[in-house]
């Protein structure tokens, strides 16, 4: 299902973009932010998109503007049951962050995980340390649960990271419904 904005649109991740999605994660600047410490290899990116086909607690897409694919989303651990979802984003393309994209991304998502899903509870994990990211997903409405410290052992050092988490009502009230 592709999610469409006005800038942007969110297709489900195919094949042919798995070999741009690896040489993000291996970036060592992405790498930290999404909190990854070892390279991905061709074979382990192949693993990765084969669980996302079959595991049915796993939605991504990849992000596109003006018909390039510049980075990936999605749910991870959709529980439909209890009603909650990890919610994950990654603009790999330099050059298109700091314009508003991952905002409206995130809300095409939060909008698809929580009124088309009928999701609950949508949360993160950010690096204490990613400023950036924790303004654009408290713009968003999310708040931070609580401080994981000493989480992640990351180019040296040891770093905390927060936990942020939005529910349905809140979604809904900061969307005026």
């Amino acid at each position: 299902m592709n999610l469409i904005g006005p800038r942007v649109i969110l297709r489900p991740l195919e094949r042919r973009d798995l070999e741009q999605s690896r040489a993000w994660v291996n970036d060592p600047e992405n790498a930290a932010l999404l909190l990854r410490v070892l390279p991905v290899s061709e074979i382990e990116q192949e693993q990765w998109f084969e669980r996302i086909c079959t595991c049915p607690d796993r939605f991504v897409w990849a992000l596109e503007v003006e018909g390039q694919h510049i980075g990936n989303m999605g749910l991870y651990q959709v529980n439909l049951i209890h009603r909650r979802a990890e919610v994950w984003t990654l603009i790999g393309e330099p050059a298109w962050r700091g314009q508003g994209l991952g905002r409206e991304s995130m809300t095409l998502l939060l909008d698809y995980g929580f009124d088309g899903l009928g999701l609950h509870k949508l949360y993160l994990h950010v690096d204490q340390g990613n400023v950036i990211a924790q303004k654009m997903y408290k713009k968003l409405g999310f708040v931070v649960e609580g401080t994981l410290v000493a989480e992640y052992f990351i180019l040296g050092r040891f770093r905390a990271t927060l936990r942020l988490r939005l529910l349905a009502p809140e979604w809904q009230k900061l969307k005026g419904r």
